[in-house]
């Protein structure tokens, strides 16, 4: 399986909308690596998977950030290693990097949300400082390489595309043509090991979640919300479905919004927040 990602962190420091992992609003929690090692180490008695990203959420919030960097390093001895944060924590949490070097083989990924936050611009001239970083382009994306195989790549998303319709409190599926929206797609090779089970996407992953979040669970999302994934006892011909599908459309990404659906297209400078200002705006939540 090319690429699978897992969240460690459900919570978040910052508020995103559109978050594609539901983030934005006041999600709790981080995954143990003893309870994540084990689902895991369930798919690898099945497939290889070359390339595995640790997301959140905010992952520099799991109190076992380190311990999931050296556990899959153990568990998948010649995978690449993802590992992406809005470094606002960096500063304060510099033993990641360390792990980062140590395990080797890790594309670091910066997603900067505010350009202009002061602890942004310290963490990033902390890696920096770090090794001898050489400018490169892998797979049309710029990046920095470190002499032991280490990538740091820094983003500035500067759109982010809502998956519904509305708002948490009234949501509604798009109910678009799904080659239509998995055109504009920014998960379209990006499966999310939830739990035990390996989903198309997070926004699929966690719908069903969310809806019960919100008590938003109405006849429109019945087309969606009976997606369930795939589990590690699937038969050969589920895995090799889903394999096959990787990186292509199927029904469930009607849910999403097409380049047409201009209300679900978002200014992200304009529409991120603190998550404590959040909260301060919906404390009942």
């Amino acid at each position: 399986m090319p690429f699978v990602e897992t969240m460690i962190t459900y919570a978040c420091n910052l508020s995103c909308e559109g978050c594609t992992n539901y983030s934005d609003y006041n999600t709790k929690g981080s995954v143990s690596w003893q309870q994540g090692s084990q689902w895991i180490a369930a798919w690898l008695d099945k497939v290889d998977i070359p390339d595995f990203g640790l997301i959140g959420g905010e992952p520099l919030l799991n109190p076992e950030v380190n311990d999931w960097l050296y556990g899959c390093r153990e568990l998948m001895p010649d995978s690449q290693i993802r590992f992406t944060t809005n470094a606002l924590l960096l500063s304060r949490k510099l033993d990641v990097l360390d792990a980062v070097f140590d395990i080797g083989n890790c594309v670091f990924k910066i997603t900067v949300h505010e350009p202009q936050e002061f602890y942004i611009q310290q963490a990033i001239k902390n890696i920096f400082a770090l090794a001898d970083w050489k400018p490169v382009v892998e797979h049309g994306i710029k990046r920095w390489a470190a002499p032991n195989g280490v990538r740091l790549q820094i983003n500035f998303p500067a759109k982010f595309f809502r998956t519904f319709q509305g708002t948490y409190q009234n949501m509604l599926p798009h109910s678009n043509d799904p080659a239509e929206a998995f055109a504009v797609c920014v998960q379209k090779t990006c499966p999310l090991l939830y739990k035990d089970r390996i989903y198309k996407c997070s926004s699929i992953a966690l719908l069903n979640q969310t809806l019960r979040d919100w008590n938003q669970h109405t006849k429109a999302w019945q087309p969606y919300t009976n997606y369930t994934g795939i589990a590690p006892d699937c038969s050969h011909g589920e895995l090799q479905e889903f394999i096959n599908n990787f990186g292509s459309p199927e029904s469930i990404c009607g849910m999403c919004p097409s380049a047409s659906n201009t209300a679900s297209i978002l200014d992200h400078t304009t529409t991120v927040i603190k998550k404590v200002d959040w909260i301060k705006k919906h404390a009942t939540v």
